[in-house]
């Protein structure tokens, strides 16, 4: 299982991997960071381009297990812009802010983006990186300003990767889960496979 641990605040990291520890920080960010976090999101252009994709091997023939609502930041160690429709300083901001508050320097980079998800939308199965890259580090934020409990969207963690998208396998191989909620801030090692579910259907957009 993973062990979810709620903290005070960001502590600088001393050792890696992580294992099986999913680091929460609650109110993360100052109210006025806080809300131009959602501005910017707000204004992204968006694209149905968030693609987790399959291998050769998991009995799909390679092809996507998910495609989500997803916009860009910045890719690769160099962080190079991929849109000129939203400047990304606050997002840059905010990437320096997370090796300072948390100790550490990017050698290599992925990835800086957002995701969406609507009801129905599930992400399925993936890790962020590969399995033998023990010095990783993962980070999500939760930027809405408001969120209803009920309205579900937990980030889900497993034990093995199964690529079927059936929520009945997702069950089976769950091994704890993080509840959306505004402001919060999430660490860990990103070979464990994780997936966002998708909010209820009552939550609309």
């Amino acid at each position: 299982d993973i062990n979810v641990k709620h903290i005070d605040e960001p502590f600088h990291i001393k050792e890696m991997p992580l294992g099986n520890n999913v680091y929460v920080l609650d109110n993360y960010l100052e109210e006025s960071l806080f809300h131009s976090v959602n501005t910017l999101m707000t204004h992204c252009a968006w694209q149905k381009t968030n693609q987790v994709n399959g291998t050769p091997n998991d009995g799909r023939g390679g092809l996507p297990n998910h495609q989500l609502w997803g916009c860009c930041f910045f890719t690769g160690v160099d962080k190079i812009d991929n849109t000129d429709v939203v400047p990304n300083y606050l997002i840059k901001h905010l990437d320096k802010r997370l090796q300072t508050d948390f100790g550490f320097e990017w050698v290599r980079f992925q990835y800086a983006g957002g995701n969406s998800q609507t009801h129905g939308q599930h992400g399925t199965y993936h890790s962020d990186c590969n399995e033998n890259d023990e010095w990783n580090l993962s980070f999500l934020y939760y930027p809405n300003t408001f969120w209803n409990p009920h309205w579900g969207g937990k980030l889900r963690f497993y034990s093995k990767q199964v690529y079927s998208g059936i929520l009945e396998d997702m069950d089976e191989y769950e091994i704890g889960t993080v509840d959306f909620v505004p402001n919060r801030l999430l660490m860990f090692d990103g070979r464990i496979p994780h997936g966002a579910e998708a909010p209820h259907e009552s939550a609309r957009y």
